[in-house]
Parts: C-alpha cells; structure tokens; sequence
C-alpha cells in the first residue's frame, strides 16, 4: 500500500511538473493585431477599392476574428486569401 501512495504521488508530481513547465500555447491564429474598435475600421468600399487598385478582383470581403478577410483574384490569375487589418487595410495573415 505506501508503494503505490508513493507511485501516485511521484505520477501526480511528474504530472504537474510538465504541465507547468510546458510553454503556453496560443493559437497559431493570433489576430491581436485586428483588435480595432468597430468606428476606426475602413468601409468594405475602401478595401475593394485598395485591392483593385492592385490590380485584383475582390471575390469576397466578409469579417472574421476582427480582421476584413477577403478572396481575390490577382492580375495573373493567381486566387489568393488574406487577412487585412480592418484599420490600415495590411495584410496581417495569407492563405493560398
């Protein structure tokens, strides 16, 4: 009986040991950079007019995680996802 106390013991120590050792992990989205109040956020107007400027056809522009997330079409056909900062219109995250 005290060697199994002894095991859980050692089981729950080395339990915690990792748990508290381990570094936080946050989500590999990290969109603290869209965290802008609603009134300082650009009109869908200006983000399409921004990225036709560049020669791109907008697809889709919608909200997501405080970011302005868009679909477009590049001036060489390439279809390209992105993240814009809803404040300064930057890109802040890309998928293909």
């Amino acid at each position: 009986m005290p060697h199994r106390l002894a095991l859980a013991a050692t089981l729950a120590g080395s339990l915690l040991f990792a748990l508290s050792s381990a570094p936080a992990r946050a989500d590999s989205d990290d969109y603290s950079h869209c965290n802008v109040p609603l009134s300082d956020w650009k009109p869908r107007a200006a983000v399409e007019e921004a990225l036709q400027a560049k020669g791109w056809t907008v697809q889709s522009i919608r909200s997501d995680d405080g970011c302005y997330k868009v679909k477009v079409t590049t001036e060489t056909g390439e279809k390209r996802r992105m993240k814009l900062n809803p404040e300064t219109l930057e890109p802040v995250d890309e998928a293909d």
